[in-house]
């Protein structure tokens, strides 16, 4: 027979530390940085990132390109509310975000463009999918193949 013993403040514990979690998400806890949501498509031969970045300025995005890296970061700034008003629940995030992919080699910030619009950056990387460079058609020639006479001499 398995006898189990409970310590009696098990089940409190559980529901206090269960109800200090909702309080803290509900009501107090810092929501701070993010990871900005992206689409990624083609068009025609460019690629397209489309990131959600609601609520960000274009002046407080920056984008580099770092060999085959690039990067979209920045920050969202703080929102205030009134002087002696308060905030009762914070879901939105705030702070800053970094996004990193991907390009192919070769991709160069010329290629690059961006453009913000209604919350939604899109970066553009133009001729990504266009082959760099074209096959070629390399001639064989064809070698005629006979019996080669050969000389001697003879040098004694």
């Amino acid at each position: 027979m398995l006898v189990r013993y409970r310590q009696p403040w098990f089940l409190s514990s559980r529901v206090d530390s269960e109800f200090d979690r909702l309080m803290a998400e509900t009501f107090g806890r810092e929501v701070a940085g993010f990871t900005p949501a992206a689409d990624i498509a083609t068009e025609g031969d460019d690629v397209v990132i489309t990131l959600a970045l609601p609520g960000v300025a274009a002046e407080a995005i920056d984008i580099t390109l770092d060999g085959r890296k690039l990067t979209v970061s920045g920050e969202r700034a703080e929102s205030r509310v009134a002087e002696g008003d308060r905030y009762i629940a914070r879901g939105l995030r705030r702070g800053g975000f970094n996004r990193t992919f991907t390009v192919p080699q070769g991709t160069t910030a010329e290629q690059i463009s961006a453009d913000l619009e209604n919350g939604l950056l899109k970066v553009r990387v133009a001729d990504v999918t266009k082959p760099k460079v074209q096959p070629q058609k390399i001639a064989v020639n064809s070698v005629v193949t006979g019996k080669a006479e050969i000389e001697a001499t003879d040098t004694e």
